[in-house]
């Protein structure tokens, strides 16, 4: 297990606007020599310009020399690939992307992956000149009224709320929708979302958002009692959209080193830096997991219409009541609702003696693309029936008075005007702190 850093003083980092700045140009072989990239070069506050075309030592050349931007002028792919490896590697270092053509699934695409700006073929040195000053600019401001990202969490005033997901049966979709519950929370700007990894020996978040840490909880819990921003810092990760995300055990047999009053410890210091904390549990009601549900101002339970699934939910409901209420709301989401066959909302509701809050419909094309590439539903198909219904949910979970059940889609009605005005705010979303 890897060392944790030691406690240090909090400080933040100030990045000053006439710093010398050293740029990366991954691009083709016979693309070396744009006179975009000689002007770059001739830039009073640019130092240094390498110019790199092996895909395989491109990332290591930039994890080697740290530079403050990357230039990505590649094929769509290569190019999403490339950014994803560089932000989730190095999230300081900031990305600018050169693609054929800048339509709305290249821009999801390339934001998700981490890029800040996204320019299209062919661009004139004066467009790719000014695309740089305003991303170094906004970046150089950012950092300058805050800690960057990665190095540790501004305070947050009062105490954040903790959003527990569960599902008693494995295989339900809880993950899925703890994930895109923390993304769908974090834009909705009540502040920052910590989302927690608390399926000990098998978690799947940092699959589902890509993610990659050496560092999990099992390196925080045995000095939870002296924890810091600084030594927060290199655990959580910083996801696309904002959310951090604090993984589980690298390693099952770490699990069974885990305590429940480590984990209440840790999470007085997460709500103290956070608006909500998201926390992902497995199928078992053991001791860490009783302890989660205990602290939760929200307890969302995960079902979907299967018989087997609906007895084990019941059983949970009956369990905890039995235990003595718990202190947060029950939130019952029927996920992969309305499908195939499956029974009636009324029949579910009257089995579980519960009302089901929120639904999520079937959508397997969609949620197996979304996994399969690592980019949360809410942002890879944010217009989906699917991510619909989960933004009801977060704004249910947010305290918004909302019907979060619905049967039927709603008819896309967006104008071409509409998907224009899309498009310029995901650019403008690419220009600020990401």
């Amino acid at each position: 297990m890897p060392a944790l850093p030691a406690r240090q003083p909090r400080k933040a980092t100030i990045v000053q606007a006439n710093a010398a700045v050293h740029i990366i140009v991954i691009t083709t072989p016979d693309q070396l020599n744009q006179s975009w990239i000689s002007q770059l070069a001739r830039e009073p506050r640019v130092s240094q310009v390498d110019r790199v075309t092996a895909l395989s030592g491109a990332v290591d050349l930039v994890q080697a020399t740290k530079p403050d931007l990357v230039i990505v002028d590649r094929e769509l792919d290569q190019t999403e690939a490339c950014i994803r490896q560089i932000f989730t590697t190095m999230p300081a270092t900031l990305c600018i992307a050169l693609v054929a053509q800048t339509d709305i699934s290249a821009l999801r695409r390339l934001v998700a992956a981490g890029a800040r700006d996204v320019l299209a073929r062919p661009i004139s040195d004066d467009d790719l000149i000014a695309s740089v000053r305003t991303v170094l600019s906004t970046e150089s401001d950012r950092r300058n009224q805050a800690l960057i990202p990665g190095e540790g969490l501004p305070p947050v005033s009062g105490r954040g709320k903790l959003v527990v997901v569960i599902s008693p049966k494995g295989g339900t979709g809880a993950t899925t929708v703890a994930t895109n519950l923390a993304v769908l929370l974090q834009q909705s700007g009540a502040g920052q979302v910590i989302l927690t990894d608390f399926s000990l020996q098998f978690g799947d978040v940092g699959v589902q958002l890509n993610i990659w840490s050496k560092y999990t909880t099992s390196d925080l819990l045995p000095k939870v009692e002296e924890l810091d921003d600084a030594m927060l810092a290199p655990v959580l990760q910083r996801h696309s959209s904002g959310v951090q995300v604090l993984l589980a055990p690298s390693q099952p047999e770490m699990a069974g080193e885990i305590a429940g009053e480590q984990v209440d410890m840790l999470l007085d210091q997460l709500l103290l830096r956070s608006a909500y904390v998201v926390a992902d549990t497995w199928s078992f009601l053991d001791e860490v997991t009783w302890t989660l549900l205990q602290r939760a101002d929200e307890v969302v339970v995960v079902a979907t219409p299967e018989l087997p699934a609906l007895k084990s939910i019941k059983q949970f409901i009956e369990y905890t009541r039995q235990q003595g209420p718990l202190p947060g709301r029950l939130t019952l989401v029927l996920n992969r609702f309305p499908s195939v066959d499956s029974i009636s909302l009324q029949d579910v509701e009257q089995h579980l003696r519960h009302p089901i809050s929120a639904n999520i419909p079937s959508d397997g094309r969609l949620v197996v693309h979304s996994l399969n590439r690592g980019i949360p539903l809410a942002i890879s198909h944010p217009d989906s029936w699917a991510a619909r219904n989960m933004r009801r949910l977060a704004a249910h979970i947010a305290g918004e008075q909302i019907n979060a059940i619905a049967l039927t889609p709603e008819p896309d009605k967006a104008s071409d005007a509409e998907k224009r005005k899309t498009s310029r705010a995901l650019l403008r979303f690419m220009r600020r702190e990401v």
